[in-house]
């Protein structure tokens, strides 16, 4: 097992409650333009991250290393679904006309969060998160990036609740590993922080799930 994935809450079917039944169906529009339902994906494997969105310089960051190695994800016939709980419309301004390769799909009311089961660490986490974020953002030379990332997901007429969002929350991410009859195999659990496995981590798991299934 890659050294990425030990340090990571990896359930399985034998301990975890939801890995073993069916992943929850969703509907949601993504900012690419079509609207994405978990069902349309049957017969194919799915990633589904939920991420801290567009505003996170790490989730960015895993953003782009996704996106480098799509196309080996694209080969073993493997889908990535992003949630994240931006706006819709400020998802569609920030990224303008450089959208990611697979879908990207908002949640800002997190009832889709909700229904995974994704967990919230409350006001003081994310306090220390939007200090660390802004501060590794001006270490990487993005602090205006993500300060323009923040405005747009905030400074509009949902201006309360998405100051709410920003300044009282604290999402945890996680991945779902789901398979071909929509079951899910795997769920990681992984801090607001932290790092999401690689795509070569992703396709092992994904491959060793297809010989234990």
């Amino acid at each position: 097992m890659p050294d990425e994935l030990r340090n990571l809450n990896l359930s399985s079917t034998a301990v975890s409650p939801t890995a073993g039944h069916p992943a929850p169906p969703f509907s949601l529009l993504s900012i690419q333009g079509q609207t994405v339902q978990l069902a349309q994906y049957a017969g194919r494997r799915v990633v589904l991250w939920f991420s801290r969105g567009f505003t996170c310089p790490f989730c960015r960051s895993h953003m782009d290393l996704i996106s480098d190695g799509y196309a080996q994800l694209a080969a073993q016939n493997v889908e990535v679904i992003q949630v994240a709980p931006n706006l819709h419309h400020s998802a569609i301004t920030f990224f303008g006309d450089t959208l990611p390769p697979y879908p990207f799909v908002c949640d800002p009311d997190k009832r889709l969060f909700a229904t995974y089961g994704i967990g919230d660490q409350g006001v003081i986490a994310a306090t220390r998160n939007t200090v660390v974020a802004f501060a590794t953002a001006a270490q990487r030379g993005e602090f205006a990036k993500t300060t323009r990332a923040s405005a747009l997901d905030v400074v509009n007429r949902n201006f309360l609740r998405r100051l709410h969002h920003h300044a009282l929350t604290a999402l945890n991410q996680a991945v779902f590993l789901i398979d071909r009859q929509q079951i899910i195999r795997h769920r990681l659990e992984v801090g607001a922080l932290e790092t999401i496995p690689a795509v070569p981590a992703l396709l092992q798991l994904l491959d060793d799930t297809a010989v234990s299934a």
